[in-house]
């Protein structure tokens, strides 16, 4: 299976926040995510200063739910990292 990266973006706090939806398996019905965190016009596909998946631990029933939670995490990663 193909992973292409199908990455969306928002700005929070003055810091890009770029995060993509992973399909786990070839049927769409389980879905993961990956976030990178970079400065403002930094490309989503270049190295970040933070990145992270949801990894073994979630799975989620969209592509939509996946980017829901990753942009939730990402923000926690944000505010973690500006405290």
């Amino acid at each position: 299976m193909a992973n292409t990266q199908d990455w969306h973006t928002e700005e929070y706090r003055g810091i890009e926040v770029h995060v993509s939806p992973l399909p786990r398996d070839d049927n769409g019905t389980s879905w993961d995510y990956t976030i990178r965190i970079a400065e403002r016009g930094e490309d989503a596909g270049s190295a970040s200063e933070l990145s992270a998946s949801s990894g073994d631990d979630c799975d989620f029933p969209s592509a939509d739910a996946a980017v829901e939670a990753g942009f939730k995490k990402a923000y926690e990663m944000v505010d973690a990292m500006l405290a």
